[in-house]
């Protein structure tokens, strides 16, 4: 039988991935390890990437300066016993400046989970805006009266699907062609174009509206793209339990505060309960978890949540479906 593993002595392991080089800022919860890494890292079923936030204490001048906006970061936690692993992964978007309250200096920058796929275009889109270039920048070498007379841009046409084309193929092809990386496509009512299809507009927008129309949506998860309709049947089960620890008896894993739900919200289609545990890495949206207490007992979906570390807080708040 495996020994159990407890929940304490902190680990973070924050990852930045310059043009040059991969650099590794290391949180040990020991005397030795002392560089202090704060975060809040939301998690959700939104198709709209949630942005998170690091502050980092006492970081030298040398070490700040790698970092930059647009540049990869992928954020890691745990615990000495239990393991690291990956709670986020994205670009930096925006650093802030650098402070100190006489005792330590602030070191912060903000995040956006996963890639920014909203500006990203269709190749039929890159090949025309590529013309439209090539004729302004001719414009102003021969006058706007002279280019008038020019032809016509023939322009390329959006990517186009034949008759009995699947959901499932368009979302796959169409995120193929733009550069978008899809983790997980699960559409619960799959559906047949009989006319064919043509996809016009940002092919994220174009992604998004077709899982829609599958009775599934499109979120973030860890860095990742998901497509799937929410159910706890195609969750990912990482085999989570969250307990207390009850007095008399071994062990307890997590849970510091009893599960609450609002009661305004009692005749809404999906009830949701808020669970507060220790710092669980293994909880993002979509995961399967099983909790164990005297007001709420048994195996539920994480609609949403937060994982916060500071000096204080080292926990993950989750909302389930019930």
């Amino acid at each position: 039988m495996a020994s159990a593993k407890y929940l304490y002595g902190r680990r973070v392991k924050l990852v930045l991935t310059t043009p040059h080089e991969s650099v590794t800022l290391l949180y040990w919860q020991t005397l030795t390890h002392s560089l202090g890494i704060h975060y809040n890292v939301p998690f959700s079923d939104s198709s709209t990437p949630p942005t998170c936030t690091v502050t980092i204490m006492n970081l030298a001048e040398k070490h700040r300066k790698l970092f930059k906006k647009g540049y990869e970061i992928k954020l890691y936690s745990g615990y000495a016993e239990d393991g690291v692993g990956l709670l986020s992964a994205g670009v930096i978007r925006r650093i802030s400046p650098f402070t100190s309250d006489g005792t330590n200096n602030t070191f912060s920058f903000t995040y956006r989970e996963g890639q920014d796929y909203s500006k990203l275009l269709s190749s039929a889109e890159r090949a025309n805006k590529k013309l439209e270039d090539a004729r302004k920048k001719k414009t102003k070498v021969i006058g706007k009266k002279a280019a008038a007379n020019l032809p016509k841009i023939k322009k390329h046409s959006a990517l186009s699907f034949g008759k009995g084309v699947s959901a499932s193929t368009i979302i796959r092809r169409v995120a193929s062609d733009a550069g978008i990386k899809l983790d997980k496509v699960y559409l619960a009512k799959p559906k047949i174009y009989k006319k064919g299809y043509t996809a016009h507009g940002k092919p994220i927008t174009v992604i998004k509206e077709i899982a829609k129309a599958c009775g599934s949506r499109v979120y973030y998860r860890r860095g990742a793209i998901i497509i799937d309709d929410l159910s706890k049947i195609k969750g990912h089960n990482e085999h989570i339990l969250i307990t207390e620890h009850v007095k008399g008896r071994h062990g307890g894993t997590g849970l510091i505060q009893y599960p609450t739900t609002d009661s305004d919200n009692e005749d809404a289609k999906h009830q949701t309960w808020t669970i507060t545990s220790l710092l669980r890495y293994q909880v993002s949206t979509g995961s399967v978890v099983t909790v164990k207490n005297r007001f709420l007992n048994g195996t539920f979906r994480v609609k949403s949540g937060e994982h916060v570390c500071d000096d204080s807080t080292f926990t993950t708040t989750m909302e389930v479906y019930v």
